[in-house]
């Protein structure tokens, strides 16, 4: 295991302020994923000591990639975030583990042989973990389910776990591929496809090259807020939402504000276009990995019910 540098050691001595990595402490949730990464055979012994054993994780998208990925005992700690049932969807899997702030004093005190960051959060403690040596990975954002298999693939080159990375984006695409299939079974025209947005509050929305818009398309729903020219996350104005007139309205909802995940609803003109609403939890979108397929599963359903519920034509009679 590499050593935290000395300089590192003799700063964090010197501060009397170091804290300790804490238990996040929150209630669990159930993961829909096995933990695979703990059921592996075990490496040789070469092959474990080249691998990083003291990883750190500061982001909630790079923890769920993490668990994934490697075993607990290779986990020095991980987000607060990653036990939050509300945020994460891996969050009973991180029970247990040490979760830390983000402060690059608690940080060098775990004597981490990686760190894994977002690349626009804790700048300033990258910063400084670089500075004294320690080998630290940006990993940008999700877009889409390419990004999000790109993640993947690329914390499993760090972390020594190729195999298992690669492992992890063939069951997401085979996943991706069979809901494809059978939705282009159902209605292979896209174009007459139902329209869908998400509409959250001050009109939030997602358009093109967004994780909503690779669902949405998955599960065989046109994205109106993408049709409307709304780029990546944005404002929909509530007068051209009501110009695509969409089918459905996807609702995020944060933690357990069932209610206010309704709120942005509550418009009259909304509620005279008697719109199907489908309410999602954030923590399947806020993050890129196999849960957007599954909330790509939920789109579909809707849309079939959503198909079921409207006239169906009479027939003609000679």
């Amino acid at each position: 295991m590499k050593q935290a540098p000395v300089a590192a050691l003799a700063m964090l001595a010197a501060l009397a302020g170091c804290q300790r990595a804490e238990q996040a402490g929150l209630p669990p949730a159930a993961s829909p994923l096995p933990q695979a990464a703990s059921e592996r055979p075990a490496t040789t012994a070469t092959a474990e000591a080249t691998r990083p054993q003291r990883i750190v994780s500061l982001n909630l998208c790079t923890d769920q990639i993490l668990l994934q990925l490697v075993e607990r005992s290779r986990i020095a700690a991980l987000s607060r975030l990653a036990s939050d049932p509300t945020s994460s969807m891996l969050a009973e899997a991180a029970r247990g583990i040490p979760s830390v702030r983000g402060s690059a004093e608690e940080v060098l005190a775990l004597q981490p042989d990686l760190v894994l960051v977002g690349t626009h959060t804790t700048l300033h403690t990258t910063q400084m973990l670089r500075r004294f040596g320690i080998p630290v990975l940006a990993v940008p954002g999700a877009d889409g389910f390419a990004d999000a298999q790109a993640q993947i693939l690329l914390v499993a080159r760090s972390t020594g776990d190729e195999a298992r990375g690669q492992q992890l984006v063939q069951h997401m695409q085979a996943a991706q591929q069979a809901l494809a299939a059978s939705v282009a079974a159902e209605n292979p025209n896209a174009v007459q496809r139902p329209t869908a947005a998400l509409y959250g509050a001050n009109g939030h929305s997602a358009g093109a090259g967004t994780i909503y818009d690779d669902m949405l398309g998955l599960a065989g729903w046109r994205n109106a807020a993408a049709e409307a020219g709304v780029p990546g996350y944005g404002q929909l104005p509530l007068e051209r939402l009501i110009a695509q007139r969409p089918e459905l309205l996807l609702v995020p909802r944060w933690g357990h504000n069932a209610l206010g995940a309704q709120r942005p609803l509550q418009h009259p003109v909304l509620a005279e276009l008697g719109v199907q609403r489908l309410e999602l939890p954030s923590r399947m979108t806020v993050c890129g990995g196999p849960w957007n397929i599954a909330a790509a599963e939920r789109l579909a359903q809707a849309r079939r019910a959503n198909a079921s519920s409207l006239p169906q034509p009479r027939p003609i009679t000679p």
